[in-house]
């Protein structure tokens, strides 16, 4: 049989596009074989339309769908059995996952207890500090042992403090007009 021998089945069965078509037949022009193997072909088919068709036998027919329909049944039982696994496997997942993070939650340490806890020994113990501005911020709630150490840094911070001679900051003289942020 030529390697075309699909191409020549679709081609007597008229099942190639009209462009499929024409290409098939020059190539058939081209090649005697090919134009042998279209002929031997068309002839067997003249033949086996001639033939006179049967019917099979009933039981040949009720055996066939029996056998269908056992396959189908079985197809459907396991698609039923994969999902219903399927279910339980991600149900069984989804509570182990929820009971590994309470389990993470309740022994990590944090709580609401323990954060109500952290947040009033944090008030009782609040140190001042200094910005990268040098401005002292500090408490009104602090320990007497804590507001002599922000007196001294507050003294020291005024000790650098200097006078200013002229306001405009002009040193020749200038207009001797002075911006401020005032309504003056």
């Amino acid at each position: 049989m030529h390697t075309d021998e699909n191409n020549a089945i679709r081609y007597l069965m008229k099942e190639m596009d009209p462009s499929e078509e024409m290409e098939f037949e020059k190539q058939m022009r081209e090649d005697e074989n090919l134009l042998i193997e279209v002929e031997s072909l068309r002839a067997a088919k003249k033949r086996l339309s001639a033939l006179s068709t049967k019917n099979p036998p009933q039981s040949l027919t009720q055996k066939i769908s029996d056998d269908a329909k056992q396959l189908q049944s079985e197809k459907l039982r396991s698609s039923k059995n994969i999902t219903f696994f399927l279910k339980r496997g991600l149900a069984a997942g989804i509570l182990l996952a929820a009971f590994t993070g309470g389990g993470y939650y309740l022994y990590s340490g944090v709580g609401v207890s323990d954060s109500e806890n952290s947040t009033n020994s944090t008030t009782e113990a609040i140190e001042p500090w200094v910005d990268r501005n040098e401005v002292l911020r500090f408490s009104e709630t602090q320990q007497v042992s804590q507001s002599s150490a922000v007196e001294n840094d507050l003294t020291r911070s005024y000790d650098k403090l200097e006078l200013v001679s002229d306001p405009s900051g002009n040193i020749n003289g200038g207009s001797g007009i002075m911006l401020t942020g005032s309504s003056n």
